[in-house]
């Protein structure tokens, strides 16, 4: 284990790099130190709403495809016929939207922090129907897509309603392509496998359809859970005695967490600090200030949405594949 570097005379932790200065992408600043004890150490430095595209969490089930965006085409079928194709020039012909959305891998958990939030541009994928003249079959149960690398999944009809969103750019520059370049999609309260990226085919079955991670027994719904993440100490990281400050993250999809609590030891909840909690498909983002006393010392992270509901005291949550539904912990040595 290695000790924490003095930067500036502040006692900075190292962290997780996942996040990096990106606030001025979303008109906010997070985590503001104003007024905090100058002896106070920041563990991990402070959390910004926006993921820069580089730090944004990367997850493909097939690998990188190779695409071409001068020949690339989404293509839209009703009752096995096409119906409308657009290119990418057309998308960019249109007047597209911001959207803050916080994406997580449905297989994200403690030990792999696969969340980050990015301002995307594009519009409801309704919109572009209505655009295009394609009208939904009255008959139709679920849109199936398919991307460039063969992946598969489905959502119902009613999504639309959600609203599902199509974009193609990310944090104001064009959708980066581990992220699904041309256009992918985002849909409000489900986990990032059913956020496809590389998108060439949209189909309207009047039948269920299981797509690549769904027959491979990951939950069809793949509706986001409460889970509450530290960020910062790491684990088994060596943290010096005296005033420090813990940082994580909590998301629920379009549930928005509320609140946030923080134990020290299993002893009792406190109340931590939201830093930043801009409403639904949003993550909040907090800070916990505590006394650390030497010796080993275990943290724990729990929060709870605006319905009420709340993340799994277990750390590890139900462990099933619906999603990581747990309060996160971190063992580390204080000095």
């Amino acid at each position: 284990m290695n000790r924490s570097p003095r930067v500036g005379g502040l006692r900075v932790l190292s962290r997780r790099n996942l996040l990096v200065g990106a606030a001025a992408a979303a008109g906010v600043v997070a985590c503001d130190d104003a007024g905090k004890p100058q002896d106070t150490a920041v563990l991990g430095g402070a959390l910004t709403p926006v993921t820069a595209n580089d730090d944004f969490y990367v997850t493909s089930s097939q690998g990188n495809p190779e695409v071409d965006s001068a020949t690339w085409a989404l293509t839209i079928r009703t009752g096995g016929e096409i119906r409308a194709t657009l290119d990418l020039a057309w998308l960019e012909g249109q007047a597209g939207r911001d959207r803050e959305h916080t994406l997580e891998c449905i297989g994200a958990n403690p030990y792999s922090l696969a969340i980050g939030n990015a301002v995307w541009t594009g519009l409801p994928l309704h919109e572009l129907l209505t655009t295009l003249g394609v009208e939904v079959p009255e008959d139709a149960v679920e849109m199936v897509f398919t991307g460039a690398d063969t992946y598969t999944t489905s959502l119902p009809v009613a999504d639309l309603d959600r609203p599902v969103w199509l974009v193609w750019r990310m944090n104001g520059e064009p959708l980066p392509f581990a992220h699904g370049y041309p256009a992918r999609l985002l849909v409000p309260g489900r986990y990032g496998m059913k956020n496809p990226k590389w998108i060439t085919d949209l189909s309207f079955s009047t039948t269920p359809y299981l797509g690549y991670w769904e027959s491979h027994g990951w939950s069809n719904e793949a509706t986001y859970k409460p889970n509450a993440l530290v960020q910062a100490p790491v684990r088994r990281e060596v943290v010096e005695a005296g005033p420090a400050r813990i940082l994580g993250m909590a998301f629920a999809g379009t549930d928005p967490v509320t609140r946030v609590d923080v134990r020290i030891d299993g002893g009792d909840w406190q109340e931590a600090t939201l830093d930043y909690a801009p409403g639904a498909d949003v993550w909040t983002l907090w800070h916990f200030d505590w006394e650390a006393a030497v010796g080993a010392r275990v943290i724990q992270a729990r929060c709870t949405t605006l319905s009420g509901a709340t993340s799994l005291e277990d750390p590890d949550g139900s462990l099933g594949l619906e999603g990581y539904d747990g309060s996160m912990e971190v063992e580390v040595e204080v000095a």
